[in-house]
């Protein structure tokens, strides 16, 4: 099976974005990381890393651009590099400053916890991805340990029990509706970790909703997804700043509320363009029970999950089809 880390889009240069979602976690410090390197060729050509950041109630967040020329790969594990930017398998080594914010980044990952893969699903996508979406979603690491330190506008901090997680698209364009979450580091599971997404899915003249989610509970992975035949709830709140999924098949029910309070804004690749604001909090409370047949029940809370909902305006329910 291919290597989900590695950059796809080599031969890519009209239309086609990439890019990795590095998130880390260390509760000890209060402190959630979130940085996103890629590229974009649209209108302009360019290469980027985004930060999000929340330290003890401080957020920062923005975007550096470089010239595509100025992103590359190499090697064998790849190394990705960009100006002042080294990223691989092995961790993140970092020197930013866009004016407003300085950071000084080296962090160090442990083993990567995969997901399953088969024919059938040679990545979360299941068998979509065999048909070229206009975005390819991979989970590269559903949870792993974080070492190092990090420095935010001359305060230094020394991880200490952090946790990562890391993911990546790559396309046209993001959906034109989406909601989605993470979570690790949740109270009385401290192996656990949780992915969800439900989207708007367009392909040419079809449009159909789907979702997939995998909660690992430190030991097993259970998957949810459409092309498994989960029946998909979605509720927004009146004030959307929540919604809550419930995820269902034969055999297994999952059931998530996601805050979406103090977000952060973003750019999204979107229409053909670099330009799209969104909002992200990397600082979410996120509760989950997780039922099965024949097995242990979850009830679970985690305060530094991650969360986000594009055009998913507040409804009472949106069912989902299979």
């Amino acid at each position: 099976m291919a290597n989900r880390f590695n950059f796809r889009g080599e031969n890519r240069r009209e239309n086609y974005f990439e890019g990795w979602f590095i998130k880390t976690n260390d509760k000890k410090n209060d402190l959630s990381v979130a940085l996103i390197p890629g590229v974009a060729h649209f209108s302009e050509h360019e290469s980027f890393v985004q930060y999000n950041i929340v330290y003890k109630d401080t957020y920062y967040s923005g975007k550096i651009t470089f010239s595509r020329d100025e992103f590359d790969v190499v090697g064998d594990p790849q190394t990705v590099m960009m100006p002042k930017f080294v990223f691989n398998e092995k961790g993140v080594k970092a020197s930013l400053n866009d004016g407003e914010t300085e950071l000084l980044i080296d962090f160090y990952f442990g083993l990567f916890l995969p997901i399953r893969q088969s024919l059938y699903t040679p990545s979360i996508m299941g068998p979509l991805e065999y048909l070229n979406m206009p975005c390819n979603h991979d989970i590269v690491s559903l949870r792993h340990t974080v070492k190092g330190r990090i420095s935010i506008n001359g305060e230094a901090i020394e991880l200490s029990d952090a946790l990562g997680y890391i993911e990546k698209d790559r396309g046209s364009t993001f959906p034109s509706r989406y909601a989605w979450a993470h979570a690790n580091g949740f109270e009385h599971n401290s192996e656990a970790t949780l992915f969800l997404s439900a989207a708007e899915l367009e392909k040419g003249p079809l449009k159909k909703e789907g979702a997939i989610a995998i909660f690992h509970d430190g030991k097993e992975e259970h998957r949810f997804a459409t092309y498994y035949g989960t029946v998909t709830d979605l509720t927004v709140s009146p004030d959307e700043e929540s919604y809550t999924i419930t995820m269902k098949d034969l055999f297994k029910k999952l059931e998530v509320t996601v805050s979406l309070k103090n977000g952060a804004e973003l750019i999204a690749p979107m229409h053909a363009g670099m330009d799209y604001p969104i909002k992200e909090t990397v600082k979410s409370d996120i509760t989950m029970t997780f039922i099965q047949k024949n097995g242990p029940t979850y009830h679970l809370k985690s305060s530094s999950g991650a969360g986000e909902l594009v055009n998913w305006e507040s409804v009472e329910r949106e069912h989902i089809s299979k």
